[in-house]
């Protein structure tokens, strides 16, 4: 398994094509594409791609609320609706809302957060050939998550003072921690491993949504976020000086090295995110 991190955390080669993700942000509870949000859209229609990428996945998003998943499907059917228009065959646009399940940007309970409001689009098979596209997909997850899950759930767990989980062959997802009661709860992180759509890299997350209670918690939390910078090789004195950071004011900073960027965010209030994402193109 070593050997099969030390290849995929190396710098990745560039490809023909790495297919990346455009944004296009909306106003605070409407789903009314404004003229920067379809100069976006332009712009992502316009170069030329594989025919592995003909089809456009938009993924509708919003702020918190209890309509986020109403108002982030009527924004992914504007686009579509708009696409259309422009010329784009309905069968190659795949359409999903996610509501507020997946932030751009952390904020406090009652406190909007523009970045939220937004629709994602990525270059795709699209519906055309989404059976084959899906099936592709399980299989790359299935060889490139399960290593990075074994590796870096024991180690955020030991960092914090939990038992190492048993992790089951091929596992996708964290297992739960079992901590004894000096660990405080919201020492420990929530743990998320993805694969990078039409890669074989990884996204890391760790997310401690209600902050650190406590100065113990803080230590705890710093820790598990060390330990996984330092397995992808990033700086790790600028991240942990933002999560350390009083609750107040957002406080956001950015590191990259070895093909991958720590992206560290601290409030507005209590909330802390680290995320590790891949950039360049795919890997070997």
């Amino acid at each position: 398994m070593t050997a099969m991190l030390v290849l995929a955390l190396a710098p990745a080669r560039a490809t023909e094509f790495a297919p990346g993700t455009t944004s296009m942000l909306f106003a605070p509870g409407s789903a009314e594409i404004t003229p920067e949000a379809r100069d976006a859209l332009l712009g992502f229609l316009r170069p030329p791609r594989p025919p592995a990428f003909r089809g456009h996945c938009l993924t509708g998003h919003a702020d918190r609320g209890p309509a986020a998943e109403a108002l982030a499907r009527a924004r992914a059917e504007a686009v579509a609706a708009m696409m259309a228009r422009q010329g784009v065959d309905p069968a190659d646009i795949a359409v999903a809302a996610m509501g507020d399940r997946m932030p751009a940007r952390l904020a406090p309970p009652g406190r909007a957060e523009p970045m939220n409001d937004r629709l994602e689009l990525t270059p795709c098979p699209g519906p055309r050939l989404a059976g084959v596209a899906e099936a592709e997909a399980l299989a790359l997850d299935a060889a490139v998550v399960p290593p990075f899950v074994a590796a870096i759930a024991p180690m955020v767990a030991r960092a914090v003072g939990c038992a190492e989980p048993a992790v089951p062959r091929g596992a996708l997802a964290t297992p739960p921690f079992a901590c004894p009661a000096e660990v405080p709860p919201d020492a420990v992180p929530v743990l998320v491993v993805l694969r990078v759509a039409g890669t074989r890299r990884v996204m890391v997350a760790l997310d401690w949504p209600a902050g650190f209670g406590s100065d113990q918690a803080q230590r705890r939390g710093l820790a598990a976020a060390g330990a996984v910078l330092d397995l992808f090789g990033l700086p790790v004195a600028l991240p942990l000086a933002v999560l350390a950071a009083e609750p107040g004011a957002a406080r956001r900073a950015e590191v990259s090295a070895r093909g991958f960027r720590a992206e560290v965010e601290a409030g507005p209030g209590a909330a802390r995110r680290l995320r590790l994402v891949p950039i360049g193109g795919d890997g070997p």
